[in-house]
């Protein structure tokens, strides 16, 4: 069964909403590889250090912001949505 994608528009964002995400992101690598040493978890270990790799990638590459536009961008992204052409 094809699943449906649903656009998800992001408004407004501030500075300190953006730390906190990144913050967040760096507790997930932590508590992943964390929990993994003290767990003595090898595996828990290196999923964490490969999840913070493919993070890391991505962010270098540019494709966490392959959506973002201009204001007028996204009003036009806005329009079309509300149309039913998106």
């Amino acid at each position: 069964m094809a699943t449906k994608e649903v656009p998800v528009v992001i408004i407004h964002e501030t500075i300190v909403k953006s730390w906190l995400r990144d913050i967040s992101t760096f507790a997930l690598f932590a508590a992943l590889i964390g929990v993994g040493w003290l767990l003595d978890s090898g595996a828990m270990q290196w999923m964490g250090a490969i999840i913070a790799f493919i993070t890391i990638l991505t962010r270098a590459n540019g494709l966490h912001k392959k959506n973002r536009k201009s204001i007028s961008e996204a009003r036009q992204f806005l329009d079309d949505l509300e149309a039913g052409r998106v």
